[in-house]
């Protein structure tokens, strides 16, 4: 998937479903979100889980440094591609770029956790020049986004506490083009746009 089909789905739809087991899987295939971001799981459960969700015309993202049996290297990589993944999510500017010479829509995650974390992960990214930047936690996106938008190109995700459909508003309102979250209710449009 290239960049611009990634965004087409995020403005489809403002929130990704941030899957954590194999019951999350089946609730997001049958969701309203058209991003999936597998954020747990192991290499034997994509390949099935890939073909099903584009079957629905969904996108998958893997965050490439949680998923077990995948090297966290240019071969595991290439294996991602393979198997139809869309997008890789990684904190590992190494793989920004292996995941970029793959054809992959690349997401680097940038962990706000104070002020000098802020500046070493916007340095970092500045360098790896990924196509999309998660920042976590996402509840505190709609404080850090003026500030971010001076440093990064973005385009931006929050990930993280991200729990009601008022925080998706605030990401949104906020520059934000994607709320990543693993709250069910968020996957299905009724509840964002209650």
């Amino acid at each position: 998937m290239l960049k611009p089909d990634f965004l087409r789905l995020a403005r489809k739809y403002p929130v990704a479903a941030a899957i954590k087991s194999p019951e999350d899987m089946e609730i997001a295939l049958s969701s309203d979100a058209l991003l999936l971001f597998v954020l747990k799981g192991d290499a034997f459960q994509l390949a099935p889980f890939v073909a099903q969700a584009h079957q629905r015309g969904k996108g998958v993202v893997v965050h490439v440094d949680l998923m077990s049996g995948i090297g966290k290297d240019r071969a595991g990589i290439q294996y991602l591609r393979q198997i139809g993944v869309d997008a890789i999510i990684t904190s590992r500017s190494q793989l920004v770029s292996s995941g970029r010479a793959e054809g992959l829509t690349t997401i680097q995650r940038l962990l706000l956790i104070d002020d000098s974390a802020l500046d070493t992960g916007v340095r970092a990214i500045a360098r790896a020049m990924p196509d999309l930047v998660e920042v976590l936690p996402g509840i505190v996106f709609p404080e850090v986004a003026a500030t971010l938008k001076q440093l990064l190109p973005g385009p931006f995700i929050a990930g993280g506490f991200i729990r009601t459909a008022r925080d998706v508003a605030r990401v949104q309102a906020a520059g934000g083009i994607l709320s990543s979250s693993s709250t069910h209710d968020l996957w299905q449009r009724a509840h964002i746009e209650e």
